[in-house]
């Protein structure tokens, strides 16, 4: 390994035999992320999601035993504030800080014999600083551990009340699972304290230098609020008196809320829930994707040694594999969310095989 004279940084060949090594540990992980992978695609297909919980929901007046509700009006809570937001009549609060700092890096450039192990000490923003004395690069060890001096919260309003003509119902918000109907913000310059920091754009800064020209250990805190909005809105769950809780479907709980009327506010969970949905196949597709890559290590390792060609080669069996963890996850979706479609056939194909064995076993006339 080859340190820099400033020992903020390395650089180390990475020969033939260790490429092809860490190929090999890479095909065992690759061997355990296939079958994560179909696991996950079914359970992104069999979960239980709100839009499933709550399409027969009733409401409130016409409420059946066992049987979710929803309930419409309009919400109020008591005032909340925080550290950096002035109190005001918000669903809820959220800080978050990150400082910059020092952090140790390691990346791989280059292919074939001219394959680099580079390690590298930076300063980048981050929300986990990490001790320098854990690093490895000389320099880098003596580096001061700047930490944040905000932690990351989110503040829920008490008290929520959701006022109708004939009633007023009670829900706790810090449970309520709200639509992307409702949504979040940067507060107003003038509903934020700043306690010592300077206001920038989409955060708040320790010192006035840190926006445009950041030093190691400035912070920054993002912050975001969700303002009571001014429409109705229509919760969806259970109720246990005059308060709203959540409604068990299936083993799962849900207590869901949105801007609008019923039909509104399930077409809003439906669209979060097709969201979600999507967001977990694409998961499950990489993931696969991924595990053939793994499992071909040594292959593509090999073909970065053939000059020339070995790029090309490497890029085609990606692609390959790309289409191949394309076709296997279409597949794996089909039949588990078509199951009672492929439990027919197969029982069709038993059958008519019975059929056939049954009558080729009796003697012609």
């Amino acid at each position: 390994m080859a340190i820099n004279g400033d020992g903020m940084s390395s650089s180390e060949s990475v020969g033939f035999g260790s490429q092809i090594g860490d190929s090999f540990k890479g095909i065992l992980i690759g061997i355990v992320l296939f079958p994560a992978s179909i696991y996950a695609l079914f359970k992104v297909e069999t979960c239980t999601q709100a839009s499933d919980a709550f399409k027969k929901a009733k409401p409130i007046s016409q409420r059946e035993e066992g049987k979710p509700i929803y309930v419409t009006g309009n919400l109020d809570a008591d005032p909340i504030g925080s550290r950096f937001v002035k109190e005001g009549k918000y669903i809820s609060i959220s800080e978050s800080s990150e400082v910059y700092a020092w952090d140790e890096e390691e990346r791989t450039e280059g292919s074939g014999n001219n394959k680099k192990k580079i390690k590298e000490c930076k300063l980048e923003w981050t929300n986990s600083p990490v001790s320098p004395s854990s690093f490895t690069l000389p320099d880098c060890k003596t580096k001061i551990h700047h930490k944040r001096t905000v932690e990351s919260q989110t503040i829920p309003a008490k008290n929520g009340r959701l006022k109708t003509d004939q009633t007023t119902y009670t829900v706790n918000l810090g449970e309520v699972n709200f639509t992307s109907s409702v949504s979040s913000k940067f507060p107003e310059s003038e509903q934020i304290i700043l306690n010592g920091f300077t206001l920038g754009s989409n955060y708040l800064y320790s010192n006035k230098n840190c926006e445009a020209t950041p030093v190691e250990g400035c912070e920054r805190v993002r912050l975001s609020v969700t303002p009571v909005p001014d429409a109705p809105m229509t919760f969806l769950g259970d109720i246990n008196g005059t308060q709203i809780i959540k409604y068990v479907y299936d083993g799962d709980a849900f207590l869901n809320a949105g801007v609008g009327t019923y039909e509104q506010t399930m077409a809003n969970i439906k669209k979060d829930d097709a969201t979600m949905k999507w967001f977990g196949r694409g998961l499950g597709f990489v993931m696969m994707w991924v595990s053939f890559v793994l499992m071909a290590g040594p292959l593509m390792t090999l073909l970065e040694f053939i000059p020339f060609v070995g790029e090309f080669g490497k890029g085609a069996l990606n692609f390959f594999f790309g289409v191949i963890a394309f076709v296997i996850s279409a597949i794996t979706i089909i039949l588990v969310k078509f199951w009672y479609v492929w439990l027919l056939l197969i029982l069709a194909a038993i059958g008519y095989a019975v059929y056939k064995r049954k009558f080729a076993n009796q003697p012609t006339a």
